[in-house]
């Protein structure tokens, strides 16, 4: 059965031309007297499919089995070669370097896998027109995961301040020390109460920490809604941490 199209299309090649030619018809312009009018009195004749000859139905009629049968059988072969050449060893690098390390940056896969920042690049558009990773944009800074739909926004959000030493740590005492003020921030790590002040607002603007007002005292806590992710997050991460 899988070779039945071979003689099939071989019939439409062989026989459609001789079956065209058995009724020859010739069109000549009109050379009477009075060129460019008919003496019919100017009708036109619509045909119908059935009105045409045998030989011209059979010919339109192969055509259109052909055509769906042709495209069967090409298809898989184009699609076969554009899959070839999407192959690629420093695409297959990116890919897996992504899935290892999600939340990557374009920064830190050329310098890990020692490529130019260009070619990094084209081979990360590739790669997301394939829908092989997404990207997740926090201000200026673009993370890639790898498209599994593994990693839910709010983990994303995660991941990315777990980037950033001075916003993990923060988010992290936060967790530990549910009630934590900004001061005590600022005393604990021996920053400026403006730069507190910054990541405690980014974290709350972007739902992870809920604040509580006691006084001149503002207390920090962690958004229930998202401790369970923050931990699980924090314990792939940094599993010595987490177990503190």
């Amino acid at each position: 059965m899988r070779y039945l199209w071979i003689p099939f299309l071989l019939f439409i090649l062989i026989y459609s031309p001789a079956l065209t030619s058995a009724n020859e018809y010739e069109v000549a312009p009109y050379t009477g007297p009075e060129r460019g009018m008919y003496e019919g009195g100017g009708h036109d004749i619509t045909f119908s499919f059935f009105e045409l000859p045998l030989s011209l139905q059979i010919v339109y009629i192969s055509g259109l089995l052909g055509a769906p049968l042709a495209l069967y059988k090409f298809i898989p072969l184009l699609l076969g070669r554009i899959r070839q050449k999407c192959e690629n060893p420093h695409r297959n690098r990116i890919l897996h370097y992504i899935t290892e390390n999600p939340g990557s940056t374009i920064s830190d896969i050329e310098k890990t896998l020692e490529m130019e920042r260009s070619t990094v690049r084209f081979h990360l558009k590739v790669l997301q027109f394939n829908n092989k990773i997404n990207r997740f944009k926090k201000g200026k800074l673009v993370l890639l995961f790898k498209n599994s739909y593994k990693y839910t926004d709010t983990e994303k959000k995660i991941i990315f301040f777990l980037r950033n030493d001075t916003g993990k740590s923060i988010l992290i005492s936060i967790l530990h020390e549910p009630g934590i003020t900004n001061q005590n921030l600022t005393q604990t790590f021996e920053l400026a109460k403006s730069t507190v002040h910054w990541h405690v607002n980014d974290l709350y603007n972007d739902g992870l920490v809920d604040f509580k007002n006691e006084g001149k005292y503002k207390r920090c806590f962690i958004n229930p809604a998202i401790e369970a992710d923050l931990k699980n997050a924090i314990s792939e991460s940094e599993p010595a941490i987490s177990a503190n």
